[in-house]
């Protein structure tokens, strides 16, 4: 009985050999193709995507330096008014319009004064023209 066993043992080694043989055999054949692959590092892609990413770049640049030159000049054109500055114009304007409705209206009464002056005239021409007549 015991040399079954051994025999059967030894079949299976020999079986196992034969199979780490052939996987060794394959390896083998893979390995040489892979050695007869040869791997060239390509970055013509990479370096197309990384020049079209700096010019991008660089046009951003040139629209932001118009942007902040453009807002300089109109911050140089423009002046900030203090508000002490902004509510004496406004109360200069107030009192100008005031004087001219004060104006307006006093231009509005020079024709009832001269028609009151007129008769008022009128009545110290006729006394006196009275009082010259009587003596």
């Amino acid at each position: 009985m015991g040399y079954k066993k051994l025999d059967e043992v030894m079949e299976l080694l020999t079986d196992e050999l034969d199979g780490f043989n052939k996987a060794l055999a394959k390896l083998q054949r893979l390995t040489n193709n892979v050695e007869d692959i040869r791997i060239l590092p390509d970055t013509s892609e990479i370096e197309k995507l990384l020049e079209t990413h700096l010019e991008r770049e660089k046009e951003n640049i040139l629209q932001l330096k118009e942007s902040v030159r453009s807002l300089e000049e109109r911050l140089a054109r423009t002046s900030v008014i203090p508000k002490l500055r902004l509510w004496l114009h406004y109360l200069i304007w107030t009192a100008s319009l005031v004087i001219i409705g004060y104006l307006v209206f006093e231009v509005s009464r020079i024709e009832k004064l001269r028609q009151e002056s007129f008769s008022n005239g009128q009545q110290e021409i006729n006394t006196s023209l009275r009082d010259c007549f009587d003596e």
